[in-house]
């Protein structure tokens, strides 16, 4: 949703690389010459739990301004525990 501000089409692509777990996420917003700025949902990652225990897992991403001029995003470890 936060993508689509304005009403802007945003393309949503994924690759899923189930042997290393590594997910990359792509989302453009094409011919937009303003960008989405504030706060809101990016994406989901939805995870099929096979046992229980704790997993931490790194969340890193670059984005850019409709120039081409890089933002540094922030991001914080994350984990999950199943029971």
């Amino acid at each position: 949703s936060f993508m689509r501000q304005g009403g802007v089409n945003a393309t949503f692509v994924q690759q899923v690389d189930g042997s290393t777990g590594r997910i990359d996420i792509t989302i453009s917003r094409t011919g937009d010459a303003v960008g989405a700025s504030g706060t809101g949902l990016l994406g989901v990652v939805l995870f099929d739990a096979i046992a229980p225990g704790p997993s931490t897992f790194m969340l890193s991403g670059v984005a850019t301004t409709p120039e081409g001029t890089p933002v540094p995003l922030m991001f914080g470890p994350a984990s999950v525990v199943v029971r």
